[in-house]
Order: C-alpha cells, then structure tokens, then sequence
C-alpha cells in the first residue's frame, strides 16, 4: 500500500484546522502531520515532519510567511506549498505566484475539492481556486503592484532603514529612492511612510 503523503498544515483558526485535518485525513492520498498556528513554529516543524506538502493561511500571527516560501523550498526542494486562505486580491495573488506557490486555494471553495486539488498539484500542476477566474483576468487595482526594485524598498522601509541606508543597500542614490518611495506613497494614496508601510502590509508585499 502506497504511503500517504504528509502535510504540514499552517492555520491558527482552531475550526478552520481541525475541518480540515478531518478532510485531509479522510482521503486516502494525504495525511497532516504537523500543525502550525504561528510563523515562528514552521521550520522546527517542516525539519521534523519531513511533509511533502505545506497548506498555507496568509494571515497567520508572525512574519509575512510568502516571504519564507523561497528558503523552504530551497532546505526541501520538493515541497509542495500551496495556500488556503481568505485572501484572494489580485496583488496577494500575484506576490504568492511570485514567493514560489504551488497552488493558491481559497476557504471559500468547496473543501470536498482540496483533496483532488492536491494531488493535481502533487502530479506536478499548479492549481488556482476557480473562485479567483474574475478578479485573476482584471487589471491590477489602482496599480498596486510593486516591482521587484519597489519590494526591496517597501521591505526596508518597514524594517526602519533610512532613504541613505536603503539606497546604500540596493545599489541606488537617496534622492532616487525617494523618488521611488513619492511614487508609491501616490499609488497607494499614502500620506506617510508609516500609511505606506501599512497598506503595503495589508497587500502582502511586505
């Protein structure tokens, strides 16, 4: 009999957890293996649970965890990782394509569906929730998409690094990133770096 596959789940709903442990734990492909309900407690678990799969909420207590994806990958090539989560504005898409994802799933779909979502994305697709067809095919709203340059920027700015330091950092002049920082302020229509830093924050890009 083939093995079940192990998922590391990271959620801290204590509901939405445990309808989804018995979900995944129903099938006969998957089984969870390890819980997570703060980013601080994933690495211990994928380097003791080994699991093939992480099912990822967005919004979980800690650090902006598509900002960890790329080094999980990197330490277990392998893995799968693949959100569940409320979030499904164009620009959070876009940044979880960018982290690395396998699949990006919303709470809103039929969890009946998640099982034979994940082992498509196990047979080596990616999967997006066909809930996010229509706003997946719009422009991006009010141009609240940062490039990579404008990442690093936003990144530094929430950690408190001055115009000189980010500019020092990355390889631009202080009057260039202020540049930069103007133009997003604008695009964000933030009046300050702290309304830029937080609405940033609240678009995942940070």
């Amino acid at each position: 009999m083939t093995s079940k596959k192990k998922v590391l789940l990271v959620e801290d709903h204590a509901v939405t957890r445990v309808g989804v442990k018995h979900v995944v734990n129903a099938s006969n492909d998957f089984e969870v293996v390890g819980e997570a309900e703060h980013s601080s407690q994933i690495s211990n678990l994928l380097l003791e649970t080994k699991p093939d799969f992480v099912l990822l909420d967005l919004r979980i207590p800690g650090e902006n965890v598509l900002n960890m994806v790329k080094d999980w990958k990197k330490d277990q090539p392998q893995l799968k990782v693949v959100t569940l989560t409320m979030l499904d504005e164009q620009p959070i898409v876009h940044s979880a394509i960018e982290a690395g994802v396998d699949g990006y799933l919303l709470k809103s779909d039929d969890l009946s569906s998640l099982t034979k979502n994940l082992n498509e994305i196990a047979a080596g697709k990616t999967v997006y929730s066909k809930n996010l067809k229509l706003s997946f095919n719009r422009k991006p709203q009010d141009g609240k998409v940062a490039n990579k340059k404008e990442k690093q920027i936003l990144t530094l700015l929430g950690h408190g690094k001055t115009y000189q330091e980010i500019g020092t950092e990355i390889g631009l002049s202080k009057r260039t990133v202020e540049y930069h920082v103007g133009r997003l302020k604008d695009r964000f229509n933030a009046k300050t770096v702290a309304e830029l830093i937080g609405r940033a924050k609240e678009q995942m890009l940070i």
